[in-house]
């Protein structure tokens, strides 16, 4: 099952401050990144994955045979 960022962040019990604050940026950014995934750099999907405690690949390329991407990398 495909789970967005905001799912995952509620599943964690994490508010978008607490989750902006374990990747050491503005609640802002934060906000945009979950609005946006698909802009997120390979960097920040590192910071997040760690601040859930999850891999790069169960958050942003869980799932079936859909094609996710991040900052122009694909994976399907």
């Amino acid at each position: 099952m495909n789970f967005t960022m905001k799912q995952w962040r509620l599943l964690k019990g994490l508010t978008q401050e607490e989750m902006a604050k374990r990747c050491h940026v503005h609640r802002t950014t934060y906000v945009s990144w979950e609005a946006n995934p698909e802009k997120i750099t390979i960097g920040n999907a590192r910071l997040i994955a760690a601040a859930l405690g999850e891999s790069v690949d169960t958050i942003f390329f869980a799932g079936d045979s859909t094609k996710r991407s991040i900052a122009g990398v694909e994976r399907s």
